[in-house]
């Protein structure tokens, strides 16, 4: 048996970083006084998945130690009952302890959390202490159970309070930023008043509805009161605060270390289920405190820019190896280049290991050590023992967590990294992660060797695309479309922009799988990519989820909007085939009669976008 600190695994993806952080941050506390260490596994499900059972038994092998106790599963950011599953069946195999968070499964200890009630504390405290009656509900997704029940929570304190929530005050706000700024601009054009409050499903929401009042000129707390819920970081450090909910993973995380170093192999298997609770942190945004003092904003101000300065220099020394690594078509000549790039990484211990290509179950390190003090090129047997000197880490108090990914490809795993941290914050965690893309990025680029010379390309090319269609996204459509405008030849044409958005693809992905809502994103993509060759310089992107825009140029005026939708649904429907559903899709456009004259892009965006909400309506009302 290895000396040292027992393992706990928390396993995961980097879907939601910030609420794991938030876990994470409790955990290393309690897990170093009970004689434990964290050991964060995350990984891509889908990469993971492809390869089926393969997949699966390279993902376990980073379980596979001796001093392994317990596993923690965030089965909702895994969001894959295969790997949920399979983890599971894995800790009732090793007869240790296997705690779920978010989900429940049979035969593992499931913490529920206990939304509805910690919600609930939020609302009674805007609706019973502020005596807000006038509130719109910012919900996530329409028709997602955790959506649904705290629009059901707002609605019944309301009704109790002798007031109601109308569905005209209900905005859709889909979890995140962007969806947010959409929902509200509909709200406002639509005739919206302005609230008493705004009660958030999430602090991401919250922190949406803050800055977009803040560009109306609306302050908050003082016109109206805003609250989230979740507990975030960039929630806490936002001016004003946002009053939110908190999980109590402190007293959960007390009883999860009670129970690992008292288990008893014969509960292997059996079901239990644990509550966890949320605590109310009421700060500025509710009126409730005072906003910071000058000195707390300072102090806030100064962490964000030393974590962009970090972030800034992070990606430049990665981007700078990446370019070191262009004429490089070994692992061999990868180890000669990897002591100068990582120069300025933190002090933290590192193993990056390569799997050998004719025995998967051996590895060989590209990286391995701490303090800038690496060696390289040691093989070993990695079943058990995931790094060479893996009993010293465990035994080196200093380190406070381990993090490793595996790198992957949809047809392979390529190794993966491991990084022992001394101290634990967010942007410990972001910076693990862009250490994981980067070397992912370009151990793909040497074992691929004729594609070695393209791993700059690729890596930029990542940044102006989106991953499933190919297409641009918003930065690259930007930037390419700013290009085209300075080429002389299109000064004297006439600009046209499009928003188009895909009709009913949570309809679709409900109904009938994400493979087929992909699928029709991916037929919508190809559509609009064979319409932009119609017009001059004609170019498209996909923004994200439904959404796409389309822009190019022409000598007299562009041809309607209609005729624009008709072909985009032709194309479509042929290149998706046969389905049991209708492609179709939402579009609406904006004109500069002279491209050289043309009004901010942004601008243009935004009268594009009103149009095709006017659109989307208007057909939805003509079907109804």
């Amino acid at each position: 048996m290895t000396e040292g600190r027992r393992i706990i695994a928390v396993c995961a993806a980097w879907v939601d970083e910030e609420n794991l952080n938030l876990f994470l941050s409790h955990l290393i506390p309690h897990a170093r006084e009970n004689g434990f260490l964290p050991l964060c596994i995350t990984f891509d499900r889908n990469t993971v998945l492809a390869r089926g059972e393969d997949g699966l038994r390279e993902c376990r092998m980073l379980f596979e130690l001796e001093n392994l106790s317990g596993i923690i599963l965030f089965g909702e950011m895994i969001h894959a009952e295969e790997i949920n599953r399979y983890l599971i069946n894995m800790g009732i195999e090793k007869q240790i302890p296997v705690f779920m968070m978010e989900r429940t499964y049979e035969g593992c200890i499931n913490i529920r959390y206990e939304f509805r009630s910690g919600f609930e504390q939020l609302v009674r405290h805007v609706v019973d202490e502020h005596g807000c009656r006038d509130v719109v509900m910012v919900a996530g997704f329409k028709g997602n159970p955790y959506s649904e029940e705290r629009i059901e929570v707002c609605r019944a304190v309301l009704e109790e309070a002798g007031s109601a929530l109308p569905d005209e005050k209900i905005i859709y706000g889909d979890f995140w930023d962007s969806a947010t700024r959409r929902a509200l601009k509909k709200y406002f054009a639509g005739g919206g008043k302005m609230p008493e409050a705004f009660v958030c499903a999430n602090d991401a929401m919250a922190l949406c509805v803050c800055n977009f009042l803040g560009t109306m000129g609306i302050s908050v707390p003082d016109t109206v009161r805003v609250t989230g819920f979740d507990g975030i970081l960039m929630g806490e450090r936002h001016l004003p605060g946002i009053t939110t909910g908190v999980p109590d993973f402190d007293s959960v995380l007390e009883r999860v270390m009670d129970c690992v170093k008292h288990w008893n192999p014969q509960n292997s298997g059996r079901t239990e289920m644990w509550p966890l609770s949320y605590e109310m942190k009421v700060r500025q945004s509710c009126g409730c405190h005072e906003v910071e003092d000058s000195h707390a904003i300072e102090r806030i101000l100064s962490d964000i820019q030393n974590e962009n300065q970090d972030f800034s220099r992070n990606i430049k020394n990665m981007g700078a190896f990446v370019r070191s690594t262009l004429n490089t078509n070994s692992v061999d000549d990868l180890i000669r280049l990897i002591p100068e790039a990582v120069g300025p990484w933190p002090d933290s211990y590192y193993c990056i290991c390569v799997l050998d290509e004719s025995d998967r179950m051996m590895a060989r390190t590209i990286l391995h050590g701490e303090n800038g003090q690496y060696t390289s090129g040691e093989r070993f047997a990695w079943r058990g023992k995931p790094i060479p000197d893996f009993d010293r880490v465990i035994r080196n108090e200093e380190i406070v967590i381990v993090m490793a990914h595996l790198l992957q490809t949809m047809d392979e795993t390529m190794g993966y990294i491991i990084c022992g941290s001394r101290k634990w914050n967010l942007r410990e965690e972001q910076r693990f992660e862009e250490h994981t893309i980067f070397m992912s990025s370009v151990l793909r680029a040497v074992l691929s060797n004729g594609r070695l010379r393209q791993a700059n390309e690729a890596v930029q090319f990542m940044a102006d695309h989106d991953f499933l269609t190919g297409l641009y996204n918003r930065r690259g459509f930007l930037q390419e479309l700013n290009k085209r405008l300075e080429n002389p030849a299109v000064r004297e044409k006439n600009l046209v922009l499009f928003s188009v958005d895909l009709d009913g693809l949570k309809r679709i992905n409900d109904a009938y799988g994400h493979a087929e809502g992909d699928a029709a994103i991916q037929s919508i993509g190809k559509a609009l990519e064979q319409e932009a060759t119609r017009m001059d310089n004609g170019l498209c992107a996909r923004y994200g989820g439904d959404e796409f825009a389309m822009a190019g140029f022409f000598t007299g005026l562009s041809e309607n909007v209609e005729a624009v939708r008709e072909r985009v649904e032709n194309y479509a429907r042929q290149y998706a085939g046969e389905k049991p559903y209708r492609i179709s899709a939402s579009i609406g456009g904006c004109i500069s009669r002279k491209a050289e004259c043309h009004p901010p892009l942004e601008q243009m965006l935004e009268e594009a976008d009103r149009a095709l909400y006017r659109d989307k309506t208007e057909r939805r009302t003509a079907r109804e």
